[in-house]
């Protein structure tokens, strides 16, 4: 019986990378981040990443002189292929 080969996977690096990377199109006024979580699948298919980063609200004039809130999302990278195929907000509970 031969043996089975297994793919090739990304890292957790990888993965993070291309989360940050990902992040960075979305959202380009932004100017940093910081890695909080990381995770693999139950079955072992994605990584999900959780980035945090501070927001603060331009639109209300008065938003200047309130200190920035910090924002979580999740991305959710495939394993194979280190694509990045789903972001989520993360709620703190």
């Amino acid at each position: 019986m031969p043996a089975v080969k297994e793919l090739k996977r990304i890292d957790v690096r990888q993965a993070a990378l291309a989360a940050g990377e990902y992040f960075k199109t979305l959202y380009p006024g932004v100017n940093s981040y910081s890695f909080e979580e990381v995770e693999l699948s139950e079955d072992g298919k994605y990584w999900f990443i959780t980035l945090s980063f501070d927001w603060t609200t331009k639109s209300n004039p008065l938003g200047i002189f309130q200190p920035p809130k910090t924002k979580f999302k999740v991305f959710k990278v495939n394993v194979k292929t280190g694509e990045v195929v789903s972001m989520k907000i993360r709620q703190l509970e």
